[in-house]
């Protein structure tokens, strides 16, 4: 018997929405079976084909996921970045910046917006983050952060302008359109076609040893693996 007791209600609709399908699809599978019996069998043995792939997928991630140490180093960390620094090579720039979107009818220069983006004094970001609360459209800070120029930039119209330049000479600028004003300041920056500082990789290359771990480990246990499926299902072929 089928229950949907104790979900909510999306989750019920999802869940008959589910039900309606599964029986749409025997409907199908009773009609193919009456119509063309020898087509039927061929479906139903890729299918349990299929279940059996998906059965053996989960087993081994499950296996291999309990085995695997997922202790990376800060020392292999750099090693593969050293070893491997040509992989990492820079199509955009990377920067520490600040950047603040506002409406265009909101008087930012009576709360001297236009000043405190530039960062010269130490109070100047506690003004900027209280003012980016009550007015902004969008906005980023972390100056302890790589992330790339064109995610900062994406919603900035700086078409017009020459990205190097901006970069570059680290510009600290605004300018409005039609509906906002942007603020862009460039604290820091890495050049392209170099390879970036260790930490804005350390993430990517921790997942990438992992990877290898995880493959190294299939290969080591997939015989025994499949040995040990085999016995417990008590399955033996003999020639």
């Amino acid at each position: 018997m089928l229950s949907n007791e104790g979900v909510s209600s999306t989750d019920s609709t999802q869940y008959y929405l589910a039900i309606d399908r599964w029986i749409e699809n025997e409907a199908f599978l009773q009609s193919l079976q009456n119509a063309d019996e020898e087509e039927y069998l061929k479906i139903k043995s890729r299918a349990s084909f299929y279940a059996g792939t998906l059965a053996r997928f989960f087993i081994e991630e499950n296996q291999l996921r309990n085995e695997l140490d997922t202790i990376v180093q800060i020392e292999e960390i750099e090693t593969y970045y050293n070893e491997h620094k040509q992989e990492f090579i820079l199509h955009d720039y990377i920067v520490k910046a600040l950047y603040l979107k506002i409406p265009k009818e909101i008087d930012f220069k009576s709360d001297n917006v236009h000043r405190s983006f530039l960062l010269k004094n130490d109070k100047d970001l506690s003004e900027i983050n209280s003012y980016a609360k009550l007015y902004a459209e969008n906005y980023y800070f972390n100056d302890s952060t790589w992330i790339f120029f064109n995610d900062v930039a994406k919603e900035i119209p700086i078409t017009k302008y020459n990205v190097d330049n901006i970069v570059l000479n680290r510009s600290k600028t605004y300018f409005s359109d039609d509906n906002f004003t942007y603020f862009l300041n460039i604290i820091d920056f890495k050049l392209k076609n170099e390879a970036p500082p260790i930490d804005f990789l350390k993430d990517k290359i921790k997942s990438t040893i992992l990877t290898h771990r995880m493959h190294e480990l299939k290969i080591e246990n997939e015989s025994k693996l499949i040995q040990r499926i085999k016995d417990e299902n008590e399955i033996n072929i003999s020639l």
